[in-house]
C-alpha cells in the first residue's frame, strides 16, 4: 500500500518539471514569432547534464518501487477441464459459482494452510478478486460464452503486505481445489458421533447394525471401484482391495465370529422381550409371504389360461426407418405375468429365510441356560469390531478423497503468474520517456527570453 504512494512521488516530479516548463513555453512564446520559436527548439541541447542525471535519479527510484509493488500482485487462472463445466456446472452437475473461488471457507483454508499470522480472513479476503478469464455479452445470442476459465487476482494491502504475494495465490488455488473436492466429488463418511449406547443394545441388534454399517462401506468402495479401477492410493490399495479386507473382516469377525458367539450361548439381556419381537416379527412376514404365495398361484392360474398358441412369440408386421417392411417381436400379456410370477416367487423365498433366521435365534437363545444379559467376550469383540470399522471407514474416505484429488488435479489446473521482466522493463522505459520529455521541456523553457 504504501510503495504504492511512494511509487507516484517519480511521476509528480516528472509531472511537476513538464507542467512549468509547458506554463513557461506558452507564457514567453507570445513575444516571439513562429520563426524564433521553432529556432529555440532546433538550438537546444538535448543532451544536458543535468537532465541526463535527473532522469537517471527519478527512473532508479522508479524502477525500485516499480519493482516492489509488482511484487505486490499476483494472479492464478484457475481452469474447469471436465464436461460439466462447458454448461457452468460442477462435476456434481450442480450450478457453478466463481465467487466460492475466494469465499470465506477457502480463504479460512488458505490461511491454516499457510499460517499467516496477523491476518484475518476479512483482510485477506479484500485483496482478491476473481473475474471469468473471457467475458460474454448478454445482449446478443452470439456473444453469448460459458466461461471455464477464471482470473484470481491478489494485490497486497497493508494488513498483507508481509504475506508472499505467490504463496498467498497457490494457498488459495489449492485450498479451492480441497473445498471444491469436499463439496462437490464423491464423499462418504459415517455418523460416528451418534453411535448406539451398546450396553442398552441386545447383542443380535449390534449385529444388524455392525452389518449395516459394514455394508454402507462397501457399498462406497464398491462405487468407486467402478469409476476407478485402476486407481492405486498412497499406501499402494486399490479400492477392490480394500473391499476384499472388508468383506473378509465381515464373514469372519462378525458373522462368524460375533454372531456365532452369541447364538452358541444363547447371549440376550431380555430374552423373553426380544423372543417376543422376533416372534412378532415373523407373524408379520408370514402374512407377506402368504400374500405372494397368493399372488404367485394367481400369476400361475393367469397363465394357464392363455391358449397355447399365444404363448409362442408374435410376429406383427412393421416397417424400420428406411421404409422397409419386416415381421418384429411383440410382447403379449403373458410375458408380464411371467416377470410378476418370478418377483412373487423370490419374495417368498426372502420370506421363509427371514422366518427361518428368526425361528433359530429363537430356538438359540431358548435353549440356553439361564439369562447373560452380559458376556466379556462378546463385549471385548464388539469394542473390537467397532473400532475396526471405524478404520475401514476412515481408509475408505482417504482413498477416495486421493482418487478425487487426483482426477480434480486435472480436472483443475492452476497457472500462477505475476508482473513478468518483459513488463517491468517496458513499465521503466515509458516512465524514462516521460520523465526525459518533461526534464527537456522544462531545460528548452528556460533558453525563452522572458522579455
Amino acid at each position: 500500500m504504501y510503495v504504492a504512494h511512494l511509487q507516484k512521488i517519480p511521476f509528480l516530479i516528472a509531472g511537476i518539471f513538464l507542467c512549468f516548463g509547458l506554463a513557461i513555453i506558452y507564457f514567453r512564446s507570445k513575444n516571439i514569432s513562429r520563426t524564433e520559436f521553432f529556432k529555440l527548439f532546433k538550438a537546444a541541447k538535448f543532451l544536458q547534464v543535468w537532465v541526463l542525471v535527473v532522469v537517471l535519479l527519478l527512473t532508479g527510484a522508479f524502477a525500485v518501487l516499480n519493482h516492489f509493488k509488482s511484487k505486490q500482485y499476483v494472479s492464478a487462472v484457475v481452469s474447469l477441464n471436465y464436461s460439466e463445466a462447458s454448461m457452468a456446472q460442477n462435476s456434481n452437475g450442480t450450478r457453478y459459482n466463481m465467487a466460492e473461488i475466494i469465499c470465506d471457507e477457502v480463504v479460512e483454508k488458505a490461511i491454516r494452510m499457510g499460517a499467516f499470522e496477523d491476518v484475518t480472513v476479512k483482510q485477506l479476503r479484500r485483496c482478491l478478486s476473481v473475474y471469468p478469464y473471457v467475458q460474454g455479452d448478454v445482449q446478443d445470442k452470439s456473444q453469448y460464452h460459458i466461461s471455464t476459465e477464471f482470473v484470481v487476482g491478489y494485490y497486497a494491502s497493508k494488513d498483507t503486505q508481509h504475506l508472499d504475494a505467490e504463496n498467498v495465490i497457490k494457498l488459495i488455488t489449492a485450498a479451492y481445489k480441497e473445498y471444491y473436492i469436499e463439496k462437490y466429488t464423491d464423499s462418504f463418511s459415517m455418523d460416528t458421533d451418534i453411535k448406539p449406547d451398546f450396553s442398552k443394545v441386545e447383542y443380535m441388534d449390534i449385529v444388524s447394525y455392525f452389518n449395516k454399517r459394514i455394508t454402507a462401506v462397501l457399498t462406497y468402495l464398491y462405487g468407486m471401484a467402478d469409476k476407478g479401477p485402476s486407481f492405486v492410493t498412497e499406501n499402494n490399495a486399490t479400492f477392490n482391495s480394500i473391499a476384499g479386507r472388508v468383506h473378509q473382516f465381515k464373514e469372519t469377525q462378525i458373522d462368524e465370529n460375533l454372531r456365532s458367539l452369541i447364538l452358541q450361548h444363547g447371549i440376550v439381556k431380555d430374552r423373553e422381550g426380544y423372543v417376543d419381537r422376533l416372534s412378532y416379527q415373523n407373524k408379520n412376514t408370514d402374512f407377506d409371504r402368504q400374500k405372494n404365495a397368493v399372488s404367485f398361484d394367481l400369476c400361475n392360474e393367469a397363465i394357464a389360461m392363455y391358449a397355447e398358441e399365444m404363448t409362442r412369440i408374435v410376429l406383427v408386421p412393421t416397417w424400420d426407418q428406411t421404409g422397409k417392411y419386416y415381421m418384429g417381436r411383440t410382447k403379449v400379456g403373458i410375458d408380464e405375468l411371467s416377470v410378476k410370477a418370478t418377483v412373487f416367487s423370490d419374495n417368498v423365498a426372502t420370506n421363509e429365510k427371514e422366518i427361518m433366521d428368526n425361528n433359530l435365534v429363537i430356538d438359540k437363545m431358548l435353549s440356553a441356560e439361564g439369562n447373560l444379559p452380559t458376556h466379556p467376550e462378546a463385549d471385548a469383540l464388539i469394542a473390537s469390531i467397532d473400532e475396526s470399522i471405524d478404520a475401514f471407514a476412515a481408509e475408505a474416505i482417504r482413498a477416495g478423497r486421493e482418487f478425487s484429488s487426483q482426477r480434480m488435479n486435472q480436472c483443475i489446473a492452476v497457472s500462477i503468474s505475476g508482473v513478468s521482466l518483459f513488463s517491468e522493463l517496458k513499465t521503466i522505459i515509458v516512465f524514462m520517456a516521460f520523465a526525459y520529455v518533461s526534464l527537456m521541456l522544462y531545460a528548452v523553457s528556460k533558453t525563452f527570453p522572458k522579455h
